[in-house]
Formats: structure tokens, C-alpha cells, sequence
């Protein structure tokens, strides 16, 4: 009888939350977090400002959650691809994260929204720039450091710009469109440094 009611309390738990998240992501679509209130929040998904404060401190606490969580995620799809993954094919990270998106559509649509605070979009930016650098870089060792650093920046503000007018545009493509298309820009991108890197290899400096 106890294990039913905790998992009853679970699922009330969850559900609040849910509703809260649901809440807050449609608001930002109409203003900025800072003119956001709990009552206002409380008042469009119907509950009391009571249920709130048992989980959060404030607005920026829900947020602040949501985004780590997030993050969190998304660290946990690049942790799946490590470099000698990505040396044949990107495809398959970039269908990863698209569908997570899809997935998780409102969550993302509020903290990549202009509304919002800001600090996802480039806290994303900053996680795939090392992955790009660090790993998939990693490949082309007889470029400059400085070459794979605008090469990495280059190809993640591409991709993230994909995903935020994919995501902010209805999400009509499929999201084995959407990788495919990444994966084929990002290849065209990369070309940059083979071609760097031939040079390097064919006529070693020094």
C-alpha cells in the first residue's frame, strides 16, 4: 500500500512539473522570462502558487533546472560518438540530436527562445564547439590549432542555426532529413581543412 502511494505521489509529482514546464515554455513564447511571475505561471496551468514553491525557489530556479537537465541531455548524446565513430560518418550524431528536439520540441523551443536568458543557446554552441574541436578535429592533426578552431566555430553556429530554424519553423522535415542535410554542409565545410591538411602533409613546413 505505501509503494502505491509514493508511486502515486511520483506520478502527481511529475505531472506538476510537466505542467509547470508546459506553462512556462508557452509564456516565453509571448514575453521575456523576466516578466514572467509565478502567479501568472500558476493562474494559466491552474494550480496554486503553494505547489510551486514545494519545487522551486522562483522563474529563474524552474528555468535554471530545465536548462541543466537539458544539458545534461545533450552532453550524454556526444559521450555516445566518440571520435573514431564520427571518422566515416556524422549522420548518425546529428540524427541524435535532431531527434531529441523532436522529443523534447516545447522544453527546447523555451530555452532557445529569444525570450529566454540566452545562456542554453550558448552553452550548446560551447559543448558541440569541443566536441568538434576536440574529437572530430582531432582527426586532422596536421592543421593549425587555429584552422580547426574557425573550421569547429564555423561548422557549429551552422548546425545549431539548422536545429533552431528546424525547430522554430514547425519541424515539417523529417528528422533523417534534417542529419542528412547537416551532415552534408558540415562535409562541405570540412573540406576546408582536408584540403589544409594535404598541403600540410605533401609540403611539411620547415
Amino acid at each position: 500500500m505505501n509503494e502505491k502511494r509514493e508511486e502515486q505521489g511520483d506520478r502527481r509529482v511529475r505531472r506538476t512539473k510537466k505542467m509547470l514546464r508546459q506553462g512556462l515554455s508557452y509564456l516565453l513564447t509571448q514575453k521575456k522570462l523576466k516578466d514572467i511571475s509565478v502567479r501568472e505561471l500558476t493562474d494559466f496551468v491552474d494550480l496554486h502558487r503553494a505547489t510551486f514553491y514545494v519545487h522551486y525557489r522562483d522563474i529563474y530556479d524552474l528555468y535554471q533546472q530545465i536548462e541543466e537537465e537539458t544539458v545534461a541531455d545533450v552532453r550524454e548524446i556526444l559521450e555516445r560518438f566518440p571520435a573514431e565513430k564520427l571518422t566515416n560518418s556524422l549522420y548518425a550524431i546529428f540524427l541524435a540530436m535532431v531527434q531529441y528536439i523532436q522529443e523534447n520540441a516545447d522544453l527546447c523551443r523555451m530555452l532557445l527562445s529569444r525570450n529566454g536568458d540566452m545562456t542554453f543557446y550558448k552553452r550548446l554552441e560551447g559543448m558541440l564547439q569541443d566536441k568538434c574541436v576536440t574529437d572530430w578535429m582531432s582527426l586532422y592533426k596536421a592543421t593549425t590549432p587555429q584552422q580547426r578552431e574557425y573550421c569547429g566555430s564555423y561548422i557549429v553556429s551552422g548546425c545549431v542555426g539548422v536545429m533552431y530554424r528546424w525547430l522554430n519553423e514547425g519541424m515539417k522535415q523529417q528528422p533523417e532529413q534534417v542529419a542528412f542535410m547537416m551532415e552534408q554542409m558540415t562535409r562541405k565545410g570540412v573540406g576546408f581543412l582536408e584540403e589544409e591538411q594535404r598541403k600540410a602533409l605533401v609540403c611539411p613546413q620547415g
